[in-house]
């Protein structure tokens, strides 16, 4: 089985960012503003685990609904382009 990808996405200009299983992000909350893709890493416990978040939470969301809502530094998220 294939690694899914999973993709970045910045919320406006604030620290809210999104890990979705959508490229085109339409699962993104419409009312948090605008949303700008970052990049991808690959769903995996070593991809997830270069982000500073709680890897198994990550996984449990977007297994269930395809989306993880974090709070992150802007400069963290820098790495992924």
């Amino acid at each position: 089985m294939a690694d899914l990808n999973v993709f970045v996405f910045q919320c406006a200009d604030t620290d809210l960012h999104a890990l979705s299983l959508y490229r085109s992000g339409e699962n993104l909350p419409d009312d948090a503003g605008a949303w700008h893709y970052r990049g991808c890493v690959l769903m995996t416990k070593q991809s997830l685990g270069t982000l500073p978040i709680d890897v198994r939470a990550a996984m449990a969301q977007l297994r269930i609904n395809g989306l993880f809502l974090i709070q992150l530094s802007s400069r963290i998220i820098l790495l992924c382009h």
